[in-house]
C-alpha cells in the first residue's frame, strides 16, 4: 500500500457516494497534492469512470498552495447504476374557465356540493336549473365545463338520475351517505 501523505485523497468509497449524487456539470475535488502516486487507488477508480465516460478529469494548481495540484473530477451526463433514476412526475394540465363557465360554476357547485355532502341522490338537471337559477342549457354546458376543469367528476350509473356526481375538492358523492 502506498503512503498518500501528504496531501488530501478521497477514498474510492467517498468518490462512489459523489457518484450516487453528482448531478451532469457537478464537479469534485477527488485529490490535492503535488502528483497522484501510479498506485493511488483514488486515481484509478477516477480514471476507470474517466474511461466508461463517467466523469472528466483536470488538473490545476491550488489556489491555496501553488506547489498543489487541485485533481477534480467533472460529471458528465452519462448514466450509470449509481445514478438514481428521475422520473417525469404526473401533472394536470390547468384548464382556463371563461367568465360565463365561471359565474355558471359559482352557481352551481355550491348546490352538487350540499347533495354530495349529504349524500343525497344527484338532482336532474331540470332539478338543478330551479335551485342555482340558471336554465337546462346552462347546467349541461356547466357540467362539462366543470368535469374538462377537474373540479368534479361524473359516473354513470342506473336510475333514478343516472349518474352520480363526485366532488373532486372533498371527495364527497352524490347518491353515497358519508
Amino acid at each position: 500500500m502506498i503512503d498518500e501523505a501528504p496531501g488530501m485523497v478521497a477514498d474510492p468509497a467517498r468518490i462512489d457516494a459523489w457518484m450516487e449524487v453528482a448531478r451532469p456539470g457537478d464537479r469534485f475535488v477527488y485529490a490535492s497534492r503535488q502528483f497522484l502516486p501510479a498506485g493511488c487507488r483514488a486515481g484509478k477508480h477516477m480514471r476507470q469512470l474517466a474511461d466508461r465516460g463517467l466523469v472528466t478529469l483536470s488538473q490545476k494548481r491550488s489556489t491555496l498552495d501553488a506547489s498543489f495540484f487541485n485533481y477534480t473530477a467533472h460529471r458528465t451526463a452519462a448514466p450509470t447504476a449509481l445514478t438514481r433514476p428521475v422520473r417525469a412526475t404526473l401533472a394536470l394540465a390547468p384548464v382556463d374557465l371563461t367568465l360565463d363557465e365561471a359565474a355558471t360554476t359559482d352557481a352551481l357547485l355550491p348546490v352538487l356540493t350540499r347533495f354530495a355532502h349529504h349524500g343525497r341522490p344527484c338532482p336532474t338537471d331540470r332539478q338543478l336549473a330551479v335551485r342555482s337559477g340558471l336554465t337546462v342549457e346552462q347546467v349541461r354546458d356547466a357540467l362539462v365545463s366543470m368535469a374538462a376543469a377537474h373540479l368534479i367528476r361524473v359516473q354513470k350509473v342506473a336510475a333514478p338520475t343516472q349518474r352520480r356526481i363526485i366532488i373532486v375538492a372533498t371527495g364527497h358523492i352524490t347518491g353515497i351517505a358519508a
